[in-house]
């Protein structure tokens, strides 16, 4: 039996999707920001193509671009015909065209953060071409943008078609990237660079954070320390009593376990329709607990060892409820 054309279009938005990391991974090769940007609008613009078709009982006609045409009398038609391209195939709508269509229906609208994300890689696309040498401040703001639109897009397959491709789509950090994090004040650019960077800078601080899981860009920050070669080692979240220890300040712990119960509780009733204080959340809640990952627990005045303890969680906890409950 033949596929739904829906998810034939979901499918080849994938197929464009895992092709644009791949050419962003490669740790040399020409004209990469540009052929990742080129390739990651047309993977969302397949997506939001296959969900418009989805809505629409997969009829074709809710992605084709229709006109009128001018009759003898000189007026034109009341009639729309399927407008056609130069080899007189029928013309599809457009990214920002498919954007407008989905507005229509509350429940296939894109959240604001995602949108302010696409028009953030459109402005990408159309510029990046002008550069002749892609400078590490550009280079920088391309892979903030690129990984929430990476997030986004994956979130919404698995939203709209129940497709989990969150193992299947990572970016990797460039070595390259590293020192691209200085002011663009201080990075020799060209003046439409600059005038691009500043316009993605100003994108990404004007999005109001929420309780949804979409982003316009996701801040990166590397920092390296000197350290002797024979000393330098792989960090990772372990219980091995051989591991490396990394000590971690207050200020470390409160960005990385921000959350206490209250918060955490109050950011799942706004994230999910069917959710409950009750018994359920707490057998759920509980093997978490023990995942360093997740969650850590602190004694509330660390000089005192017999001192009352409290639970501090990272937003990322949110990825496993999400397994439980229904987003809104």
């Amino acid at each position: 039996m033949r596929k739904l054309i829906s998810l034939r279009f979901v499918e080849k938005a994938e197929a464009a999707m895992v092709a644009s990391v791949e050419i962003f991974n490669k740790p040399s090769f020409g004209y990469k920001e540009e052929t990742f940007a080129l390739l990651m609008i047309n993977a969302w613009e397949l997506l939001l193509k296959g969900k418009l078709l989805a809505d629409n009982d997969n009829n074709v006609k809710a992605i084709r671009v229709y006109e009128r045409r001018q009759t003898r009398s000189g007026q034109m038609s009341r009639k729309l015909y399927v407008k056609r391209n130069r080899s007189g195939n029928p013309v599809t709508l457009s990214l920002h065209n498919c954007i407008v269509q989905l507005d229509d229906d509350p429940s296939s609208r894109l959240p604001n953060s995602v949108k302010q994300n696409l028009e953030a890689m459109i402005e990408i696309r159309d510029n990046a071409a002008h550069f002749i040498h892609v400078s590490p401040v550009l280079v920088k703001q391309v892979l903030e943008i690129a990984s929430a639109s990476i997030q986004n897009f994956v979130l919404l397959c698995k939203r709209w078609f129940d497709l989990d491709l969150s193992k299947s789509l990572s970016l990797i950090l460039p070595l390259s990237f590293i020192g691209g994090t200085a002011d663009a004040a201080v990075v020799s650019v060209s003046p439409d660079e600059r005038n691009l960077i500043k316009y993605l800078q100003e994108m990404g601080r004007s999005h109001e954070p929420t309780s949804d899981p979409f982003y316009v860009a996701l801040r990166i920050d590397v920092n390296m320390q000197r350290s002797k070669l024979d000393s330098a080692s792989i960090v990772e979240v372990s219980k091995d009593p051989g591991a490396v220890k990394v000590t971690l300040s207050e200020e470390d712990i409160r960005q990385r376990y921000p959350w206490d119960y209250g918060e955490l509780a109050k950011r799942l009733n706004e994230r999910y329709s069917d959710f409950k204080q009750n018994n359920e959340f707490h057998e759920i809640k509980r093997p978490l607990l023990s995942d360093p990952k997740l969650t850590r627990t602190r004694l509330l005045d660390p000089g005192n060892p017999k001192s009352p303890k409290k639970v501090f969680y990272s937003p990322n906890i949110l990825g496993y409820f999400d397994e439980h409950y229904t987003l809104k």
